[in-house]
């Protein structure tokens, strides 16, 4: 059993103690520095969260592309098919316009946002189809 506060619980008081008591009694340029800490806590916070992924369809997408070793963690098998995905980008395997360029743009869009929201929460959202059709169009004036 752990001990309470846990750590999500932990950081969100450092972070309001930090931007609602401290920073108040601090210099303008200090307490940017401290805004800037607060910010960084936010964000950790929110990642400790939010578990092994940004967004919960990254793995099954991941697997769907390239298949899951059943034997492997859920983080081992995020971290292997990541690695993977940045190399088949690196060799050029998803320049073609198909059903698998498709799928991966959608997953870079999905995952940009989530990371954002994650980042700002206050971010606008912006869906994923909307984003993907920009990607498109980005990726076909190559």
């Amino acid at each position: 059993m752990r001990n309470r506060p846990n750590a999500v619980e932990l950081l969100d008081i450092a972070e309001q103690t930090l931007a609602s008591e401290v920073a108040p009694d601090m210099s303008k340029r200090q307490r940017y520095n401290v805004a800037l800490i607060a910010s960084a806590m936010g964000i950790a916070r929110r990642e400790l969260g939010g578990g092994i992924s940004a967004w919960d369809g990254e793995l099954d997408t991941l697997s769907a592309l390239y298949g899951a070793d059943p034997l492997e963690t859920p983080e081992t098998t995020l971290s292997r098919l990541n690695r993977k995905l940045a190399a088949d980008f690196r060799a050029g395997v998803y320049d073609k316009e198909g059903t698998e360029q498709k799928a991966v743009l959608n997953l870079l869009c999905q995952d940009v946002l989530a990371r954002m929201e994650e980042d700002n929460p206050r971010y606008e959202k912006i869906s994923a189809p909307t984003q993907l059709n920009e990607m498109s169009r980005f990726v076909k004036r190559r």
